[in-house]
């Protein structure tokens, strides 16, 4: 008997979109700018920023906005804290 079952890695290859949205999209969710960093087969999604704070865990495409598709280097402004510059 032969079974026709696809490996969980095949279903969606990393250059897949899924509603138009890729691995790694820059997107605003919930008034805050981050990234997808996991992809559910019906147009949901796991968006984080760069340091691992998780934005959503599985937020609708209707929700997310658009900031700029996927590059070679992912970047993110971030406001630093703290003391002042030297005088």
């Amino acid at each position: 008997m032969v079974w026709n079952v696809q490996a969980p890695w095949d279903v969606h290859p990393p250059d897949a979109l899924v509603k138009g949205f890729r691995l790694f999209d820059k997107v605003k969710c919930k008034g805050r700018i981050g990234f997808i960093f996991g992809r559910r087969s019906f147009g949901y999604f796991d968006v984080r920023t760069l340091d691992g704070v998780r934005l959503s865990a599985g937020v609708s495409f209707k929700k997310l906005m658009p900031v700029e598709k996927r590059t070679t280097f992912l970047t993110q402004l971030r406001k630093e804290c703290g003391a002042s510059s030297p005088s």
